[in-house]
C-alpha cells in the first residue's frame, strides 16, 4: 500500500470530515463506516488489552469498508465492515471458506486468519454493522505494480496463480451454494448467501441456473426502472422451462448432462487486487466474501479479468473491443496462463472453445436487471448509465436468440 491508498482516521471526527472521507451516494458503502473509538472496542473484545495507535481506512475496493488497526505494540490488524446489501451470512461464508483454503494452500501461500467477527456477538452489537476482524498479511497488492513489471516477472506470477487456482479448483464439492458451519465446526455447503434464506443448495448444475435467474426475475418485476429488459420476460421464462427440463444442455451437449459441471472450491474474485506480492513472490490471497461450491464456470466469469482471461459477454462490443486492442505482451502473457493451466493442471478456459453457452447464460443473468443500476433512481441515471442499460438489453436479447428462445 502507498500513502495514497489510506486515509488516517482521526480519533475524534465530525460529520464534515466524514463527508470527505466516504463521498459514495449509493452502492454497498453508503452509510457504512468505523469510528476509533469502534475499533478501539472491537480490539478490547477480541484481543483484549490490545490500544489502539492509530487507524487508516484503505481506499479501496467496492463492496465493504477496509481499515488497518495498528496497535501501541506494533501489531496491525485488517478490520472490514460488509456492505449494506448482506448479511451475517456473507460473514460466516468468509470464515468458513478461509479454513478450508487454508489446508488446500498451506507451505504455498498464506490467507488472512480470522480473529473475531460480528457473528461471534452472542449478546449485544459492538458496533452497528457487520465485521471481520483478521490478520495483517505482508506484501503488496498485485495491481499496485503488476504495469511496472517485467515479462518475465508476470510470467512468475502467473505460474504461482495457476497453483494456487488449480489447489484450490482441486477441493472438490457435493452441493452448489455458499459455506455455512456443520454440526462439528466444519465447512459444509448451505444455502445461498444472498436471495432468500433456504435458497439452495443444489444438487445440480440447472437447479442452479434457474434459481439464479428466478432471482433476476423476482428483480424485474419488484422494480420497475428496467422496462427495456422487462419486455424480454417471456423468452426468459421459456428459457427456464428449456433448462429445467435438460433442454439446453442437451442442444448444446448432445446429451443431458445435469452433472457434467464439476463442482469446485471457487474464490469468486481471482483478481490481482485480492493477490498480495512482495518482489515477483505471490504471499497472499485475499477477499474470499464471495467464494463458495459452484460449477467451474463461474470462477472464469468473475475473474481473471487483469490477464484478459475472464470469460467475457460475448455479446458486448465493449468487451471484445478490449480483447482486440490487447498488446501483444498481454497475449503472449494471456497465452502463457492458459498452456499452464491446461498442461499442468488439466484445467481448460471456458469460453469459445469450452461450453459457451454456460458462460452466455451467466452474463444473461447479470443482464436481465443490471446490479450497478439498482441502486439509483432511473431519473438519475447519467448518459454512460443509460447506455449501458441499453448495451444490457441488447445483449440479453442476443443470448436469449443465442440459447433458442
Amino acid at each position: 500500500m502507498t500513502a495514497n491508498d489510506t486515509t488516517i482516521i482521526p480519533s475524534s471526527v465530525d460529520e464534515e470530515t466524514l463527508a470527505h472521507i466516504y463521498t459514495e451516494a449509493q452502492g454497498p458503502r453508503k452509510g457504512i463506516h468505523l469510528t476509533f473509538d469502534q475499533a478501539q472496542r472491537l480490539l478490547h473484545f477480541h484481543l483484549p488489552g490490545k490500544q489502539l495507535k492509530e487507524l487508516s481506512y484503505f481506499n479501496r475496493g467496492y463492496n465493504n469498508r477496509v481499515y488497518l488497526a495498528c496497535c501501541t505494540d506494533a501489531s496491525e490488524y485488517v478490520i472490514r465492515l460488509g456492505g449494506r446489501l448482506w448479511d451475517h451470512r456473507k460473514i460466516t461464508n468468509e470464515v468458513q471458506a478461509l479454513a478450508l483454503a487454508r489446508k488446500a494452500l498451506v507451505n504455498v501461500v498464506q490467507v488472512p486468519t480470522i480473529i473475531g467477527t460480528s457473528v461471534d456477538q452472542t449478546h449485544t452489537k459492538i458496533i452497528p454493522h457487520d465485521y471481520i476482524v483478521m490478520s495483517r498479511l505482508p506484501g503488496v497488492p498485485l495491481d499496485s505494480i503488476w504495469d511496472d513489471m517485467s515479462l518475465e516477472e508476470q510470467e512468475k506470477v502467473v505460474d504461482q496463480v495457476a497453483e494456487i487456482f488449480a489447489r484450490l479448483r482441486s477441493i472438490e464439492l457435493p452441493e452448489i451454494g455458499n459455506f455455512v458451519k456443520g454440526p462439528n465446526g466444519e465447512p459444509t455447503i448451505g444455502p445461498m448467501m444472498e436471495g432468500s434464506s433456504g435458497s439452495g443448495p443444489y444438487q445440480s448444475w440447472g437447479a442452479f441456473a434457474v434459481a439464479n435467474i428466478q432471482k433476476e426475475i423476482n428483480w424485474l418485476q419488484s422494480d420497475g426502472k428496467f422496462a427495456e429488459t422487462m419486455a424480454y420476460l417471456p423468452r426468459i421464462e421459456t428459457l427456464v422451462k428449456t433448462i429445467e427440463l435438460g433442454d439446453l444442455e442437451k442442444r448444446f451437449q448432445g446429451a443431458s448432462t445435469q452433472d457434467a459441471s464439476p463442482i469446485s472450491f471457487t474464490h469468486g474474485d481471482f483478481e490481482s487486487r485480492n493477490i498480495l506480492v512482495i518482489g515477483h513472490k505471490v504471499v497472499g490471497l485475499l477477499d474470499f466474501e464471495f467464494a463458495g461450491g459452484f460449477p467451474s464456470e463461474q470462477e472464469w466469469c468473475a475473474g481473471f479479468e487483469w490477464l484478459f482471461a475472464r470469460a467475457e459477454d460475448p455479446f458486448d462490443k465493449g468487451e471484445e473491443e478490449k480483447l482486440k486492442n490487447m498488446s501483444q505482451d498481454q497475449k503472449q502473457l494471456l497465452d502463457y496462463f492458459l498452456r499452464i493451466l491446461e498442461d499442468k493442471y488439466g484445467i481448460q478456459q471456458f469460453g469459445k472453445v469450452c461450453e459457451e453457452y454456460k458462460v452466455v447464460l451467466y452474463h444473461l443473468q447479470i443482464n436481465m436487471a443490471p446490479w450497478w443500476l439498482r441502486d439509483i433512481p432511473k431519473e438519475d441515471w447519467t448518459d454512460k448509465q443509460r447506455q449501458s442499460m441499453m448495451t444490457a438489453a441488447d445483449s440479453l436479447d442476443k443470448a436469449l436468440t443465442f440459447l433458442g428462445c
